[in-house]
């Protein structure tokens, strides 16, 4: 059995349990195959990607927005956000604390990327796209900063029967832990 500490358990039908847990071993969103290149300057954390400049360079962040946009060819550049007050989290609109919350980088897609995915030809609708898949990639590393990862024990008669965890959100009929348990197990009113 898991060591990890169970935060939910659900009766299912059947007699089946489920146990939900935080996963403590989850990997980074930042080692997957991501669309956009998360640049981060912060003195005490370093989870974004690597990028050859740095804050130094710029005399204020619109500056360094305007080196992404016109020397790395960003198509879409979002700002990273940060608060920092017993925990940190991140976003791309910012918080209303003015002490405890910052700018810490950009997020960005370059024409290279873009064409990658989208074709040499990409549309206004597929910058819409990619604008949202940077946005969902920041609530991702968000849920992975703020230990919102997760994983399941699928019990019977107290015996595991099925496990896995990297799930990402709290949520198990959103992050895909539902999609792991037989239907028929599923309790209606979950």
């Amino acid at each position: 059995m898991n060591e990890q500490a169970i935060i939910k358990e659900q009766e299912l039908n059947d007699g089946y349990v489920l146990q939900i847990f935080q996963d403590t071993w989850a990997e980074s969103p930042r080692s997957w195959d991501n669309l956009g290149t998360m640049a981060i300057f912060h003195k005490r954390y370093n989870f974004g990607d690597e990028v050859n400049f740095s804050a130094e360079e710029f005399n204020n962040w619109a500056d360094m927005e305007d080196y992404i946009k016109t020397k790395i060819k960003a198509v879409v550049c979002l700002p990273i956000y940060m608060y920092d007050h017993s925990g940190i989290t991140i976003n791309t609109t910012g918080f209303a604390c003015p002490w405890d919350s910052g700018q810490i980088g950009f997020i960005y897609v370059t024409d290279y990327k873009m064409k990658e995915n989208y074709g040499d030809n990409y549309s206004e609708h597929q910058i819409d796209r990619a604008r949202k898949v940077l946005e969902s990639e920041i609530k991702t590393m968000d849920q992975y900063i703020t230990g919102e990862v997760y994983g399941f024990h699928l019990l019977k008669d107290g015996e595991v029967l099925d496990s896995c965890c990297g799930f990402y959100g709290e949520d198990p009929s959103k992050n895909g832990i539902y999609e792991h348990i037989p239907t028929e197990l599923i309790p209606e009113q979950l």
